[in-house]
């Protein structure tokens, strides 16, 4: 049996900033992109396979640098140069509702009543920012109680390593024309612009 991950949860707290002031245990992190950062033991994530090409680093946190963007990166602890650009895939793909196998949801302990946090990796080809690409196949699935995450093969078939995150905004963004409604007074204005 699969399980259909359907609900949208966010969880700010599994967040980093790079000048954080904390009462709680920490440890300080090298790292090439942030400098050094202050991490709260309790928002260590664990990834017990790493994520595929990278096994040898197994921890991590979320740290979101800019408050005025969705895109965060997931950096690993015990390698300074290892961080990947992450988006919460409803962020652009608010359908979003990827199937995992039973294997993966019993290895993460999660069941439909779990708080799930749910990520995609980014890939921005160089001076292209509307080539970037969302791995939608194999996001990396966080258990919210237990911070443990894996990264999953998803088992839906419309879903691929390079979904187009500008195309999926585009989308999105579009009016359907069966849900446009026209006030009896703009009708001309309407027909001038069909």
């Amino acid at each position: 049996m699969a399980l259909t991950l359907d609900k949208r949860t966010t969880n700010a707290e599994i967040d980093v900033s790079p000048n954080v002031d904390t009462m709680t245990a920490t440890i300080a992190v090298p790292t090439t992109r942030f400098g050094t950062l202050e991490v709260e033991e309790d928002i260590i994530i664990y990834l017990s396979e790493g994520i595929i090409g990278f096994e040898k680093w197994k921890r991590y946190v979320v740290v979101h640098h800019d408050d005025t963007t969705s895109f965060r990166w997931l950096q690993a602890l015990d390698h300074p140069g290892v961080a990947f650009p992450i988006l919460e895939p409803r962020e652009f793909r608010p359908d979003y509702a990827p199937t995992i196998s039973n294997s993966d949801a019993q290895a993460l302990q999660i069941t439909a009543d779990t708080p799930v946090l749910m990520f995609a990796i980014i890939t921005v080809p160089p001076g292209q920012p509307d080539g970037m690409t969302a791995n939608l196949l194999g996001p990396i699935i966080i258990n919210g109680f237990t911070h443990q995450g894996r990264q999953v093969i998803v088992q839906d078939e419309g879903y691929h390593t390079r979904h187009r995150v500008v195309d999926e905004l585009r989308r999105a963004t579009q009016v359907s024309p069966v849900t446009c409604v026209v006030m009896p007074q703009k009708r001309e204005r309407a027909a001038q612009i069909a």
